[in-house]
């Protein structure tokens, strides 16, 4: 037997038989250079916790939490558990294509430098599309927005020196911010050529589905922790800024006017000022309803008419 080099970290809380599609696409691996840990998180759900207890294979350690912690502390717990130099960490819910590991660890070898490696996703569920990701993503790409997926083949060495996934974002952007860590300290990713990972649409959680609403308190986070990435006023004030308005956005359309409109009055002053949209919330949370509708009114007469191309 090959000595293993990888780590494939599943985390998993209530995927049921979805957590056994995902064991199955570990076990097709064209490349024998892994072991496995699975890690669950103090679920209640009664089919997750029979499968949990029926897998067994030599190549696979268990661990389970007693009390639900979030996604991301129990990553940091897979990662805790790796003793290869890679570590690949895959959710139940998804799946690894066959050549994963192999692709991973070829670009490892190929970029000796690279802190980590990434794939395209192939999306299953709801919608079938693939999602590319830039082969090369520089620190002002970041800025603009989460670019790289967070479902990545790492050093173990570098989820050391970033100090793991932030337990302050246990529920939200850890990966985000993982990916600031590795660029605060110029370690970069590289793509592995391929479309390896397997990604589950449609299946969003409560907690994923809400996180959204503190976009902007997990932004204030960032920023916090890592000064010397936005130690420039300019990109500081451009990334709190884009965190405010997806938090202004979230809650608005969740019907918390007064939140988002205060939300949206930070966005603008930290120079989204001719933002439209933000100026809209802005004043839907701080004039009467009766004015809000005729201002609305005023704005669509203004607009000008669209235009028609003749054929």
């Amino acid at each position: 037997m090959e000595k293993p080099l990888i780590t494939i970290g599943i985390t998993c809380f209530k995927e049921g038989d979805w957590l056994l599609e995902c064991w199955e696409s570990v076990l097709k691996q064209t490349d024998s250079r892994w072991t496995a840990v699975l890690v669950m998180d103090g679920t209640t759900d009664t089919r997750t916790t029979e499968i949990f207890s029926a897998l067994k294979h030599p190549k696979l350690l268990k661990w389970a939490s007693e009390t639900n912690r979030g996604p991301y502390p129990m990553r940091n717990k897979a990662f805790e558990l790796t003793r290869t130099p890679f570590h690949f960490y895959l959710d139940a819910d998804d799946q690894l294509g066959p050549s994963a590991v192999a692709d991973a660890l070829k670009a490892f070898k190929l970029h000796p430098n690279a802190g980590f490696v990434y794939t395209d996703y192939q999306c299953v569920g709801s919608g079938e599309e693939i999602i590319r990701y830039a082969p090369a993503v520089e620190a002002l790409d970041l800025v603009e927005g989460h670019l790289l997926p967070g479902a990545c083949a790492y050093y173990r060495t570098l989820w050391e020196k970033v100090g793991g996934f932030a337990e302050e974002l246990a529920r939200g952007n850890a990966d985000y911010d993982f990916v600031l860590g590795a660029y605060e300290m110029d370690v970069r990713g590289v793509h592995d050529g391929g479309v390896n990972y397997h990604y589950r649409r449609g299946q969003g959680s409560s907690v994923s589905n809400s996180y959204g609403l503190r976009y902007a308190e997990t932004h204030e986070i960032m920023v916090r922790r890592h000064p010397r990435f936005f130690k420039d006023p300019a990109r500081r004030r451009r990334f709190l800024a884009l965190g405010y308005r997806r938090g202004a956005c979230a809650n608005y359309s969740a019907g918390n006017w007064q939140r988002a409109s205060a939300l949206a009055a930070q966005a603008c002053r930290n120079g989204l000022w001719k933002d439209p949209y933000m100026i809209q919330i802005v004043l839907r949370g701080r004039v009467p309803p009766a004015v809000f509708a005729g201002l609305r009114l005023c704005w669509r007469l203004a607009r000008p008419p669209k235009r028609v191309l003749k054929i």
